[in-house]
């Protein structure tokens, strides 16, 4: 008689087509979609913004993967930080999953620690094995970056169930050896636990040099600009005014440097931002970006930044942007303490490492920028790109991430 197949919940408290969500878990899970002798049946719960509809290139790739054998159910997002809201997303998601449960799915796979908590309030009940994917503690990021107060109801719930999630979990991944000694050394979970760092799509990040001159030349940069790179926000787990000090430094030393933005946010908000710190909009760019467009931006970029303030649980993280600043070629910027992606940057010899986003240390560090700049380009690039590959590349980590879907499953 047949085996039946094990029923999998995907459960993401995030937009499916979130970038954080294609660029980074979805690859593995297309994978198995993509295999005639997928071993899993996989359901996926999503919260969907109605100021998001699914594009009618994204309906294509939903249609594609449900004949591959995906099933989704699409809950609706409730916004605001409210702590009411939150509850309406969990009791929305514990109905989602009480339903699946009953047609017999009985593993869960999150990404990200609040989704994590969520599940854990499912899972534990309804007796549901957990796999907590990219597991860090949120909560103390929100208390290192001041977003909360650590006598908060907030913080309180969320900290308490982190822990909760960990020790219940059958499997657990996470991106550093810090998060390893927490929660097996410390927290003494009986989880498996698996080193996976934030995958990047590497084949999309293969430097192409006539995209690299075709982007300079539509937001008229001149091609013989040194080009510092950020894609991303300003604020909260974010620098913010110390970011656009942080240039200014540079741009004093080094009058070559040319500053590249592709953010979320309006003109204005950023013009703003770089206002207050005196530097002129003559020495930057500003731009927006979806995920399909992206690594254009890489390309036409010559070095970058990680712009995560320094803070005691900032060694937990995995940033997405390492890995793909690596493959495609460029050398980055990045604090001391932060992941471990400071000791690769150090030990590799892809990037400089600084003690915070202060005078002096930027001072210090635009010689040693400026002697990466200074290298033959291509031998730099592919340098870069093959330390990129073996930290973060996919087809390295995919192997891992199915090491850890056998530990949830056996």
């Amino acid at each position: 008689m047949k085996q039946s197949k094990p029923k999998i919940i995907i459960f993401l408290y995030n937009r499916f087509f979130d970038a954080l969500i294609q660029s980074n878990f979805w690859l593995y899970i297309k994978d198995y979609l993509e295999d005639e002798n997928n071993p899993y049946q996989f359901h996926l719960i999503t919260y969907e913004n109605p100021e998001f509809p699914l594009t009618k290139e994204q309906e294509a790739l939903v249609s594609k993967w449900k004949e591959q054998g995906l099933e989704w159910t699409q809950l609706t997002w409730h916004p605001g930080k409210e702590l009411k809201n939150k509850f309406l997303d969990l009791w929305d998601g514990f109905k989602a999953v009480v339903k699946l449960r009953l047609k017999g799915y009985n593993h869960i796979v999150t990404l990200g620690s609040v989704a994590g908590t969520y599940a854990y309030t499912y899972a534990m009940p309804l007796r549901i094995k957990l796999f907590l994917y990219q597991f860090e503690p949120h909560s103390e990021y929100a208390i290192d970056n001041g977003m909360w107060s650590e006598t908060g109801l907030q913080y309180k719930i969320s900290h308490f169930l982190e822990k909760k999630a960990v020790l219940y979990a059958t499997t657990i991944a996470s991106g550093t050896i810090f998060m390893q000694k927490r929660v097996e050394d410390i927290w003494k979970s009986k989880s498996e636990f698996i080193r996976i760092p934030t995958v990047a799509n590497d084949k999309k990040f293969i430097f192409n040099k006539s995209e690299r001159i075709e982007t300079r030349e539509k937001l008229g940069i001149d091609k013989d600009a040194w080009v510092l790179y950020y894609p991303g926000k300003f604020g909260d787990l974010y620098y913010r005014e110390e970011f656009a000090w942080m240039y200014r430094w540079i741009k004093e030393a080094e009058p070559r440097f040319h500053l590249l933005i592709v953010t979320p946010h309006t003109d204005e908000e950023v013009k703003e931002l770089f206002d207050s710190a005196k530097v002129s909009p003559n020495d930057y760019t500003i731009t927006h970006s979806d995920y399909e467009n992206i690594h254009k931006y890489h390309f036409a970029s010559d070095f970058a930044v990680i712009s995560v303030p320094q803070g005691d649980s900032k060694k937990f993280i995995s940033n997405i942007k390492v890995g793909e600043y690596l493959c495609a070629g460029l050398p980055f910027l990045i604090n001391k303490g932060v992941s471990e992606d400071y000791i690769y940057a150090t030990e590799k010899d892809v990037g400089i490492v600084v003690d915070g986003f202060v005078e002096d240390e930027i001072k210090k560090a635009v010689p040693q920028i400026r002697a990466y700049l200074t290298q033959d380009r291509d031998e730099l690039r592919k340098h870069c790109r093959e330390v990129g590959l073996e930290y973060r590349g996919f087809d390295v980590l995919n192997q891992k991430f199915k090491e850890a879907f056998i530990s949830l499953t056996t």
